[in-house]
């Protein structure tokens, strides 16, 4: 049966060889088949292929409602629609956000609450504690900012990390950073040289405190910009302008 079989298959190869060599011999212009025409003369449409054009051509479009709340109340509403494309991810993947995702992302990082940067205080002293011995010191607050100005943040310039000066070297930014980022921390720790959990995250609202002008618990655009530089030891805009007595109104 398995001699059979072989003689078969060398039998096929031998009948296949020379059809084969002998279509890559031809030479010349070949003729290409015209497509069958229609009762009204124009070419016949394959249906595979206007199914294909008609998928290509579809979009999926999903409307997505955000929402903003401060200590409970919702405070902003905004209405959003998506429209994926062919081949957006409708999920995460390890390539990335999809749309609806990177949708929240930017709506969220343009705002900031007081839970929020309380919340945020806690999980970066977490990752900058290397050695877990519950201290934070200079050079790992140095790493912390790294990792700030590293990550890929969404959100209309609001992110972490927002430089305020172009560098064309890289390294001198990157010294520059680690220098002001060593100044802050010498500041916040005082004489004691470390911060613990606690210290950190105090120090964090104080500095949110100090630039929530309007006292709203939440920092948006040039308040939360400010805080964002100050955490890190920089200023992108002028600092906030001491709160004045009010004045009784003119007749």
């Amino acid at each position: 049966m398995i001699r059979n079989f072989r003689a078969l298959l060398l039998a096929s190869i031998a009948l296949a060889g020379p059809a084969w060599s002998l279509a890559l011999a031809q030479e010349g212009p070949v003729e290409t088949p015209l497509a069958p025409l229609d009762d009204a003369g124009a070419p016949a449409i394959n249906e595979d292929e206007m199914a294909d054009f008609l998928n290509s051509q579809q979009q999926i479009k999903q409307d997505v409602t955000l929402t903003r709340t401060v200590d409970g109340k919702v405070i902003e509403t905004k209405k959003q629609t998506i429209v994926y494309s062919p081949g957006d991810p409708l999920r995460d993947s390890e390539a990335g956000l999809s749309p609806i995702e990177q949708l929240k992302a930017e709506f969220d990082s343009q705002a900031l609450t007081r839970k929020e940067a309380l919340e945020e205080a806690r999980l970066d002293f977490v990752i900058a504690d290397l050695d877990r011995d519950n201290t934070m010191n200079a050079g790992e607050f140095v790493y912390l900012v790294k990792g700030w100005q590293d990550a890929k943040i969404s959100g209309s310039g609001h992110g972490r990390f927002v430089d305020p000066y172009f560098h064309v070297d890289q390294a001198a930014a990157d010294a520059e950073h680690a220098e002001q980022a060593r100044t802050k921390f010498a500041d916040m720790a005082g004489d004691s040289a470390m911060l613990n959990k606690k210290a950190f995250t105090r120090k964090v609202i104080e500095q949110f405190e100090q630039y929530d002008l309007d006292k709203d618990n939440l920092l948006r655009g040039d308040e939360l910009l400010n805080f964002r530089a100050a955490v890190r030891g920089e200023t992108i805009f002028a600092e906030p302008a001491a709160p004045t007595e009010p004045t009784e109104p003119s007749e």
